[in-house]
């Protein structure tokens, strides 16, 4: 393998590990299984997409591909966490909006 190729091949290996780190960080960030149960999350790192990296060689094209689906599902898994929370933030302000100060209030959230 010529240098040139190497590098193109070692700079293509570092922003696909460094996606791979931020989608499994994101995957962390999400709860198990049901979305009420989800913790606050560190801001996310912000990836700023690298620069001359040339075509994707050919061996690394499945790992990207793989990569690509990952991040399809762990987004698909972060817009229902979002859909959650604002469900249950509409019904945060529905009852207080709609409560005495000086009465308590309970919130039935799995009914």
């Amino acid at each position: 393998m010529s240098p040139r190729t190497e590098r193109t091949h070692a700079a293509w290996r570092a922003a696909l590990d460094e996606l791979e780190a931020l989608v499994a960080e994101a995957d962390a960030s999400l709860p198990a299984g049901d979305a009420d149960t989800a913790t606050v999350p560190t801001p996310p790192r912000r990836w700023t997409p690298p620069t001359g990296l040339g075509p994707l060689p050919q061996d690394l094209a499945t790992r990207a591909s793989s990569l690509a689906e990952r991040q399809r599902g762990v987004i698909g898994r972060l817009e229902a966490a979002r859909a959650a929370v604002l469900q249950h933030l509409g019904a945060v302000r529905t009852v207080e909006a709609s409560h005495e100060p000086s009465r308590p209030v309970y919130l039935d959230a799995t009914g």
